[in-house]
């Protein structure tokens, strides 16, 4: 049995498909960025072919909780599967799947409860525009305060990192893992790092980072498109909530490239304070 998170790229998938049918134990994890990508599009039918794969395999779909909730969740559990998952009936995708492949014109309540779900990813696009822009604005004063030069060019050229190098991706995850909890009202102040490094926050932070490291291996060009910076946040979201299964499914090579660094940061981030 496997557990991935599902890119909302992959939810049509051939391959999505064949691990579904591979095993009856394999599961798919939507967390709330999926459903922000199927609702965004305001559309039935798009809805409607976002579950055509899922849909036929409702019983081996789990749906994570809200970001807010998961971020807000104690470190110390957060790595507990039951806190991240909903349970008994909000867990289940069979009724919507029912509701949407019908042929049968939809309720009011149901078409009032579509609507609201439209509204709120219509909503949520303006402030995921706004952090992508207060991220992409912070990049070059990261770059210059944490590496210079030489350590510039070692991540361009995508050579070994300096234990000092490292040292500094983590200072800088932590600062901003402090801002993000302080946000969610965490109490993070005398933390152990073989706590913190538990928290989806963190994890995100981590990710941030990472991604500035994608950026200044692309050259530090200047971020205009703010919509596709936004989808790098969305992206990194899947990687952050990826970390704690067995994976992630993306047809996206950015978003595959910072899972998999994300995961080994992690690895190193908790061996390194579990060695103090």
């Amino acid at each position: 049995m496997k557990a991935y998170v599902i890119d909302s790229n992959m939810l049509q998938s051939d391959e999505l498909r064949r691990y579904l049918k591979q095993e009856s134990g394999n599961l798919a994890i939507l967390p709330d960025f999926a459903w922000y990508e199927l609702y965004k599009q305001q559309s039935l039918e798009g809805l409607r072919l976002g579950l055509s794969v899922v849909g036929d395999h409702p019983e081996q779909v789990i749906l994570l909780r809200s970001g807010a909730h998961i971020s807000r969740l104690d470190p110390a559990v957060a790595e507990d599967l039951n806190r991240l998952v909903f349970d008994g009936p909000e867990g289940e995708i069979g009724e919507l799947v029912r509701l949407v492949r019908s042929d049968e014109p939809m309720g009011d309540l149901a078409a009032a409860q579509l609507n609201s779900l439209w509204n709120w990813a219509r909503t949520l696009q303006p402030s995921l525009i706004e952090g992508a822009t207060d991220i992409a604005v912070s990049f070059p004063e990261m770059q210059e305060q944490m590496f210079n030069h030489q350590e510039i060019r070692i991540v361009r050229t995508a050579s070994k990192y300096t234990e000092e190098m490292v040292l500094t991706i983590f200072g800088a995850a932590l600062q901003i893992w402090e801002t993000l909890a302080g946000h969610y009202e965490i109490e993070w102040e005398g933390l152990d790092e073989t706590v913190v490094y538990r928290a989806f926050l963190f994890r995100y932070a981590l990710g941030i980072v990472i991604n500035l490291l994608w950026w200044i291996r692309g050259g530090s060009q200047s971020v205009v498109r703010m919509d596709r910076m936004s989808n790098d946040l969305i992206d990194l979201g899947f990687a952050a909530y990826a970390t704690y299964f067995d994976g992630l499914f993306t047809r996206d090579e950015k978003a595959a490239w910072v899972h998999a660094n994300l995961v080994a940061a992690i690895t190193s981030f908790r061996d390194i304070h579990s060695a103090d």
